[in-house]
């Protein structure tokens, strides 16, 4: 068997990983599928800002949140933060975390309830990851 190194990786081939990972994971720990969980705010069709993840059991991972540098400053961040905890909390989850850099809006998250659960020092050189975790009342 050979080892290939792809620097482009097909992204069904990604999924593949993924669903053979959640696969597993369900199966072992028994809280059924992962939920993928998306807001996006759409001006004229356009993704202007968003957020994204998925809840699993009683968790939310938010993966991505991000707002078009002209609409920053108007509280979308915090409108899509906000919604995507309501979400979680529906679908019965009590706690939410989230990845980000330092470089990027901790004080979002710190303003929106969120404390610091982690710090990885440069990851990459230069700035750090930090993940931030947020308890919710789950509404089930």
């Amino acid at each position: 068997m050979d080892l290939d190194v792809e620097n482009d990786p097909d992204p069904r081939d990604l999924e593949f990983l993924e669903t053979q990972i959640r696969r597993e994971a369900s199966t072992a720990m028994g809280l059924g599928d992962e939920a993928e969980l998306a807001i996006f705010v759409r001006d004229a069709g356009r993704i202007v800002a968003g957020i994204s993840g998925w809840t699993w059991g009683d968790c939310c991972e938010l993966q991505s949140l991000w707002v078009e540098p002209s609409l920053r400053g108007r509280w979308l961040g915090t409108r899509l933060l906000a919604a995507a905890e309501a979400e979680a909390a529906a679908r019965g989850c009590s706690q939410t975390v989230h990845f980000t850099y330092a470089f990027q809006a901790g004080r979002l998250y710190e303003r929106s309830g969120y404390e610091l659960a982690g710090r990885v020092e440069g990851f990459p050189s230069g700035t750090d990851v930090l993940w931030y975790r947020k308890r919710l009342n789950p509404l089930s």
